[in-house]
């Protein structure tokens, strides 16, 4: 009796784990909207830990994202269905000299329209900003 419990037990695992392997993944990235930006310097070389303040249009608070080594930020997407997005985009250098030196922070606003997006690929929109550096003065606090 013992040995059919096993047999049944192992039988209905490899049904169970056939069944699991038989539907299709779902890539998770493409259902939710996101927006992935690249930060570089003037030279096009990667800035890394940059922080990148988002602030979008009916939403009641900022997302932060900070840059990786090779410059890539990324934050899921709060966009209106209906219509455009107003982006408001802040770069801000948090560490001063280390990673590549001190860099001007820049704003930019940026409207999105899920229609510009491929349905089939998800939504999502891609930036990119160039940073300047920072000259001594621009960097040093006022008193």
């Amino acid at each position: 009796m013992k040995t059919t419990g096993k047999i049944l037990l192992m039988l209905s695992s490899v049904i169970l784990a056939s069944c699991m392997a038989a539907e299709p993944e779902t890539n998770h990235d493409n259902m939710i909207p996101v927006v992935v930006g690249k930060v570089t310097d003037e030279n096009g070389t990667a800035i890394e830990h940059i922080k990148v303040t988002l602030r979008w249009n009916g939403h009641p608070s900022p997302t932060e994202a900070y840059t990786s080594s090779e410059g890539i930020f990324r934050s899921e997407a709060y966009i209106n269905q209906e219509g455009s997005t107003t982006l408001e985009v802040t770069l801000e250098d948090i560490d001063g000299e280390e990673n590549g030196g001190m860099f001007e922070p820049l704003e930019d606003t940026v409207t999105l329209f899920p229609e510009d997006t491929d349905p089939e690929e998800g939504i999502r929109f891609d930036l990119a900003y160039r940073l300047n550096r920072a000259t001594p003065s621009e960097s040093t606090p006022q008193s």
